[in-house]
């Protein structure tokens, strides 16, 4: 079936599903799951809101009570913001047709939807209650949408899929955090930006704060409450050494990033993991009311992870080599306290006085924490509405596997660490499959399973064998069958998300229609990129390789979602499509685009990017 029919089905949306978009029948019955990913308490200590995104539904847990409902349906509700006087809540929801929602707490009721384009995320209100920011993941784009009128009154643009926001003390910037680097791939620094934008002048971008080389897969922040630091958690990927082996962080450390607001600079970067026991998949982050504790949750490990704020700062300052904090993994040694969760995949977390609550995006349940004076106590779990157990069907378990850092050895990573959302993390790896000293590009994992041979090279077969691989050669650990079997089945359900590069009911634009026409004919690029998914599954050597693989022989990578994917071509050189089109293909063994002219390279790129 071609994609332009794929995304006209009847009665279907495209939703994020631990952050990984899905296709559901929204007249069908929403999931059993609840899946928290995303949570806001009220001022008082008293609610607890999460936006759970595969049961399309908001749920409130109240905090004295120790019971939870759902208050109201959303689809994909996947972020959620609460006002400063606690009166109204706002959540993110939707991907092509993405909108926010107002609801206000004194009837848990939706009282106003506004316009959110496509993909909108990370909700956050303004001081004054005035404004609501947030992010356009798809399309980098922050927005400030006015509440009294409910009109966007200044945006701009971001680099590459802003996540997670957070506004100075004084409300005059904002801080916008984003997921995955974006330049190529092969460079020895390849990091994640957080851009400053101005507020009070249309959200004007005003710098850039670089984090350390391998820092991706930002999930989260939070801001200390005297507004001094922000904390962001992510994954370092030491990607510029072979995949040889595991133990003390070889192949994927895990960090936090402490900056500060007040001089808009990065303090440093310190790892939460342990010399031999990784903190893998960093994801919601908190800081205690009284700024004593970062909280970040070690989502792969299932556990919370509590750092001494105050102490931290010290250790940074009085360092002599601050350029090597973020190598050390006993840096946080008597400073820090781990502790483990009831269930598994501690998302989201929010904190009151002396509690710190985790929501668990695969247990539907909320752990709660008590801070004593010597640290934190043991957690606690209580059941959501919709709490499930044991799960029993195969995609939720392959979920829960490919996101389950305790399988591989010391823990140190997921099969997510490397694949955020089951996609690419935009940086190269040296793995073993096809010899030593030649990274390439981390892959999307959409349609492997219908699109084989796999890797880049086409050296596995299948995906199933890839699947198995990776557990064996990269975790280090071989994974019951069950468990290769069970992420099979969830790679297999994936289902793209509509490209912000088409119209909103999924038409392609004039200028893609004539991209088309060219992709199919001039630059005859359907030659090799045919089929359902854009990839005839053959291998060719085009030239195109550098220094001893140049004569090697490439897989065709499939074109859905390429949008998504960048850097491209197998070492990541090229960062957009019409840097393929263009610099990377003046001989033409790349399709024939040198004779195109500027407009109809233009319509060739939008085409592609539509797929």
């Amino acid at each position: 079936m071609r994609l332009q029919k794929m995304f006209k089905k009847v009665n279907k949306a495209f939703l994020l599903f631990s952050g990984v978009a899905v296709c559901i029948n929204l007249s069908a019955k929403p999931s059993d799951y609840l899946s928290p990913i995303d949570a806001v308490i009220d001022s008082n200590g008293k609610h607890i809101y999460m936006a759970c995104p595969t049961s399309n539904a908001v749920e409130v847990f109240d905090t004295k009570t120790k019971k939870a409902q759902t208050i109201v349906n959303i689809v994909d509700a996947n972020g959620i913001a609460i006002t400063s006087d606690n009166s109204k809540i706002y959540v993110t929801g939707g991907n092509e047709h993405g909108k926010i929602y107002e609801l206000t707490t004194s009837d848990n009721k939706i009282k106003r939807i506004f316009d959110g384009n496509h993909a909108p995320v990370s909700p956050l209100v303004s001081k004054d209650n005035k404004i609501l920011f947030y992010a356009n993941r798809y399309t980098n784009c922050i927005n400030a949408l006015d509440l009294a009128t409910g009109k966007v009154v200044a945006k701009n643009k971001s680099l590459r899929e802003p996540i997670t926001m957070q506004l100075s003390k004084d409300g005059k910037v904002l801080f916008v955090a984003n997921h995955l680097p974006l330049m190529p791939a092969y460079l020895a620094d390849v990091y994640c930006i957080v851009e400053l934008y101005d507020t009070t002048d249309n959200l004007k971008k005003i710098k850039e704060i670089k984090l350390p080389a391998g820092s991706f897969a930002i999930r989260d922040s939070a801001i200390s409450n005297d507004g001094k630091y922000i904390v962001l958690g992510h994954v370092i990927g030491r990607f510029t050494v072979p995949t040889t082996h595991l133990d003390r962080g070889w192949i994927n450390t895990n960090a936090i990033s402490i900056i500060d607001a007040e001089k808009q600079e990065l303090v440093n970067t310190v790892l939460v993991d342990d010399p031999n026991i990784g903190a893998p998949n960093p994801w919601g982050v908190a800081i205690s009311d009284d700024d004593k504790y970062i909280v970040v949750n070690a989502s792969g490990a299932s556990e919370a992870i509590f750092i001494d704020l105050k102490k931290t700062i010290e250790r940074i300052n009085k360092a002599s080599d601050k350029a090597e904090i973020v190598n050390n993994l006993s840096f946080l040694y008597g400073i820090k306290d781990r502790v483990r969760m009831e269930g598994k995949g501690n998302r989201a977390v929010v904190t009151h006085k002396e509690f710190v609550y985790v929501p668990m995006y695969f247990s539907d349940t909320v752990n709660m924490i008590e801070i004593w004076d010597d640290g934190p106590g043991g957690a606690v779990a209580y059941p959501l509405s919709k709490h499930t157990s044991p799960v029993n069907d195969l995609v939720r378990l392959g979920e829960i596997a490919f996101n389950d850092g305790t399988i591989c050895y010391q823990q140190w990573q997921s099969c997510a660490s490397c694949h955020p959302d089951v996609r690419s993390d935009g940086t190269n790896w040296d793995l073993l499959n096809d010899g030593i000293g030649n990274p390439k590009q981390s892959r999307s994992l959409l349609y492997t399973h219908k699109t084989s041979p796999v890797m880049i090279t086409g050296v596995r077969a299948a995906a199933e064998v890839a699947v198995r691989a990776g557990f064996k050669h990269i975790q280090f650990r071989s994974a019951p069958e069950s468990t290769s079997h069970a992420v099979d089945e969830y790679l297999k359900s994936l289902e793209p998300i509509q490209s912000p590069y088409r119209n909103l009911d999924g038409t392609l634009t004039e200028s893609a229609k004539r991209g088309k026409e060219l992709f199919e004919g001039e630059a005859n690029c359907i030659s090799c990129h045919n089929g359902p998914y854009f990839g005839d599954k053959e291998k060719y050597v085009l030239g195109k390789g550098t220094d001893h693989e140049k004569t090697r022989a490439f897989a065709t990578p499939i074109l859905i979602e390429v949008w998504r994917t960048a850097p491209y071509m197998y070492d990541g050189r090229c960062v957009t499509i019409m840097d393929v089109l263009t610099t990377d293909n003046k001989d033409d063994k790349h399709g024939k685009t040198s004779q195109l002219t500027k407009e109809q390279l233009k319509d060739l790129e939008q085409y592609i990017l539509s797929l």
